[in-house]
């Protein structure tokens, strides 16, 4: 059989990378890691046997000719991994309009952008598997994470909302829900890590400091134990959802994100979230 063609956004670092340099060590894959900046992962694609190519999620005409491209080098594109995206410690009204749209550009709305341009071509074979990278606050949002939380939360529902709908066209969809993972993620929240991302880190001093210190506090501890994943680790559950021959609407990676989800949707009135949240805050 032909190798898999599968292409990943996202993959300049963190699990993005790891999971390019996982697929491509076996020869059953044609891995095409993207980036905004694909010279960072020129050298790493040349080494591990994986193709680099220029992608910004948030332009229009970068995601169509990077799929358009991929149809004519490789005849088709059986597996999108929407993997890019970035995250924010500030809340609704830390955080400007132009923050908050410049996250669901990348976060949501680049996926978005994706499968416009690469579903048809699906369609059009009779199969294709698509899975998007969303995270433990995807279903369990935490204080602070106000604009990433809700980014994730669109994709949930986007997804659980086509995946019926294209398994008619022979085409699955899943979602990957990761919790604390060790990636430069974490260090760049807050940085300018989007083209249009201008006022985060510039967060005064008012009545949220105190809680986001002490929440964050207390996560960054928890985060630090073995509740932490390393990219690997989590690329590993990717390629378990690439390979399953009926892939599941969602995959959580490890057992701290299972739990989660098994008391989240124990509970269907929330209250016992917001408990729990409240406990760290203080």
């Amino acid at each position: 059989m032909a190798p898999k063609v599968v292409l990943i956004t996202g993959a300049s670092s963190g699990i993005g990378l790891a999971l390019a340099e996982l697929l491509a060590k076996s020869k059953e894959y044609t891995v095409i890691a993207t980036a905004r900046k694909p010279e960072v992962i020129n050298a790493k694609g040349e080494a591990g046997g994986f193709h680099v190519k220029q992608l910004d999620v948030t332009d229009d005409t970068s995601v169509h000719k990077c799929i358009s491209d991929t149809i004519k080098d490789h005849g088709r594109l059986d597996c999108l991994i929407n993997n890019a995206g970035f995250g924010t410690q500030q809340n609704v009204e830390q955080m400007s309009y132009k923050d908050h749209e410049a996250l669901f550009q990348t976060n949501y709305f680049g996926v978005v952008r994706m499968l416009k341009e690469s579903l048809p071509h699906m369609r059009a074979a009779g199969k294709g598997q698509v899975i998007i990278t969303t995270s433990l606050v995807g279903f369990s949002a935490f204080p602070f994470t106000d604009a990433y939380s809700a980014s994730k939360f669109a994709l949930e529902g986007l997804a659980e909302a086509m995946a019926p709908q294209l398994s008619k066209f022979g085409i699955s969809m899943s979602l990957v829900e990761p919790g604390p993972v060790s990636t430069p993620f974490m260090e760049n929240i807050d940085k300018n890590t989007a083209p249009a991302q201008e006022s985060a880190a510039k967060e005064p001093s008012d009545d949220y400091t105190a809680l986001k210190e002490a929440f964050w506090g207390a996560m960054m501890s928890k985060m630090s134990t073995d509740i932490s994943q390393t990219p690997e680790e989590v690329a590993e559950v990717f390629k378990q959802a690439v390979d399953d021959p009926k892939p599941h609407l969602r995959y959580q990676t490890s057992d701290y994100v299972r739990e989660a989800a098994e008391r989240k949707f124990k509970d269907a009135t929330g209250d016992s979230h917001v408990q729990g949240m409240l406990k760290i805050l203080g």
